[in-house]
């Protein structure tokens, strides 16, 4: 099983983006990826880095 979250952090012209994939029974964290833009490409880009080197996961747990 993973988990995902999206975090931010403000910056003086704006806001910067954290996206992490993180497998439950390693706790290792599979992909991560900076966006300064909250939009589903660098979301997809974590996932598809994730899938290629682990494989799919059986379920995938996020907000």
């Amino acid at each position: 099983m993973w988990s995902t979250d999206i975090t931010y952090t403000r910056l003086a012209h704006g806001f910067c983006y954290l996206i992490a994939i993180i497998d439950w029974y390693s706790r290792y964290v599979l992909s991560w990826s900076l966006s300064f833009i909250l939009e589903i490409d660098f979301c997809l880009e974590s996932y598809n880095e994730a899938i290629e080197k682990y494989g799919a996961p059986e379920i995938i747990n996020s907000d």
